[in-house]
């Protein structure tokens, strides 16, 4: 190399070193030795979206929707009554004829029960359209949505749009054998998705489902049934985006008449899982597990009762191969709702219910959690049921119907024990109404997950929503200063 070609190297060398050596003496803001660090600051959530799946009948569903309930944990500064619409997400593939009219919530602290709005010129019952709940302001804040059954019972909590859910069923046991799922895009943008199914005879195989096309506010319908349904007793189902994101409904009905069920998102694959809200098991009780990696899992289940925990399946855990999706039958867990609590050596997700209502594994509840639909007399009463697997915890259930005022009450929750409390819409509201509920666990409380059970006539269980937090502000990270590097 010639000494005209080493100039150019060396300034490059000497304008590297220049850099270092000022990053030495402007160093970030708050980073410096002895400097304390910046607080965080904690914002009110100004917007928030969900998506509802469509109706299984042929008639537009109903969407209870509370935003801002009384209790709510809100810095004082909020101010503001916001907005929340409905707006549908049209089948791909069609094009509505005329602009349809959006379905406006009603203010801050009210439950409402509202008509799912149907794109004008797409109503076609075998392709029906989902629905996207959009909030802004004071309506953001502990929003909630579910899509409901006529006298505004909750079937399944409105999605938050994702780029990885699992689902995991019963497949085609006790004749499920029309399974489908649902995907909704509510962005301007569109998405790419990959489902994959694993059944109890490993990793299904099957074409169409691996680069779905889902277009901006549009709803894609996929069949199942050929990958989950037959002989399987239990089907799990991942939903993957490449692009984008969706939310995700799996629809689980038998093959000829009967009800179909939406099956509860679930959460990732963990080492660790607690599934809330497990009905009685006298009847056809069942845990649904999958094993998505290629590694055997042992999984160890217990039960948190309300007389305490203990081990519905002795001391040894189950064996369960890798890639794998198992059903196993659970014993009585003692006349009430419990929790199970699961460990395994590698990650898993779980589903436990009867037929007709499940419960998924979920995370414990941060802030506070809110069930919008919910109905007692008339044959059905609701029950609030609250684990706490390690730490005590103690909870404030605040229930709200319209036109009435807010009643709440605090339970105490013992270390490793479960409690399951009655709840009703406040005095003053008339029978049957259909009511919220909002879960706050109480400041010093260990973690605490919880589900509302539903039930009609002699203990059957109608409904089941595990439930999630619905944050009413969000945390920021502290802003630091920062330096740029230039490359000669």
């Amino acid at each position: 190399m010639t000494p005209a070609r080493l100039v150019p190297a060396a300034a490059a060398l000497f304008a590297l070193g220049g850099i270092a050596a000022a990053a030495q003496f402007i160093a970030p803001a708050g980073s410096g030795a002895g400097r304390p660090a910046a607080p965080l600051r904690q914002v009110p959530v100004t917007a928030a979206v969900r998506a509802c799946p469509p109706s299984p009948g042929t008639r537009p569903g109903t969407v209870a929707l509370i935003a801002a309930p009384p209790g709510t944990a809100a810095p004082a500064s909020a101010s503001g009554s916001g907005r929340a619409v409905l707006t549908p997400l049209p089948p791909a593939g069609t094009a509505p004829t005329a602009a349809s009219r959006p379905v406006t919530a009603a203010g801050p602290g009210t439950l409402s029960l509202l008509a799912a709005p149907v794109a004008a010129g797409t109503r076609d019952a075998a392709a029906p359209p989902g629905v996207a709940v959009s909030a802004s302001g004071a309506m953001a804040r502990a929003m909630e949505a579910e899509q409901a059954e006529g006298p505004g019972l909750g079937s399944v909590r409105c999605g938050v749009p994702g780029s990885d859910t699992w689902f995991v069923g019963p497949g085609g046991q006790d004749g499920a054998a029309r399974i489908r799922i649902v995907l909704m895009n509510v962005d301007a943008l569109p998405a790419t998705v990959s489902v994959s199914v694993i059944t109890d005879a490993g990793p299904a195989q099957a074409d169409g489902l691996d680069g779905i096309s889902v277009p901006p506010r549009r709803t894609v319908t996929e069949s199942l049934s050929a990958l989950a349904g037959g002989g399987s007793t239990v089907a799990a189902v991942e939903v993957r985006t490449s692009a984008g994101r969706v939310a995700a409904d799996v629809l689980d009905g038998p093959a000829r008449g009967g009800t179909p069920g939406w099956l509860p998102a679930a959460a990732a694959p963990s080492r660790t899982l607690v599934i809330p809200g497990v009905p009685p098991s006298g009847s056809a009780a069942g845990l649904f597990l999958v094993v998505p990696g290629d590694t055997a899992a042992q999984v160890s289940v217990l039960a948190i009762t309300p007389r305490g925990p203990y081990r519905p399946f002795g001391p040894q855990p189950l064996d369960l191969p890798g890639q794998s999706a198992s059903y196993v039958a659970l014993t009585p867990l003692g006349g009430v709702a419990s929790a199970l609590e699961l460990t395994a050596n590698v990650p898993v997700t779980a589903v436990a219910g009867v037929p007709g209502a499940f419960t998924a594994a979920a995370a414990p509840v941060s802030q506070q959690a809110v069930v919008a639909g919910n109905v007692s007399g008339f044959g059905l009463a609701a029950d609030i049921v609250l684990s706490a697997p390690a730490a005590a915890a103690r909870v404030r259930l605040t229930e709200i119907a319209s036109g009435t005022t807010a009643a709440a009450q605090v339970v105490p929750v013992g270390g490793g024990h479960t409690v399951a409390v009655p709840v009703a819409a406040p005095r003053g509201s008339r029978r049957g109404a259909p009511f919220a509920v909002v879960i706050t666990p109480l400041p010093g409380s260990g973690p605490v997950y919880a589900a509302r059970v539903e039930t009609k006539g002699q203990g059957v269980v109608a409904s089941i929503i595990p439930a999630a937090s619905a944050p009413a502000t969000i945390v920021l990270p502290p802003v630091r200063g920062s330096y740029d590097a230039v490359y000669p």
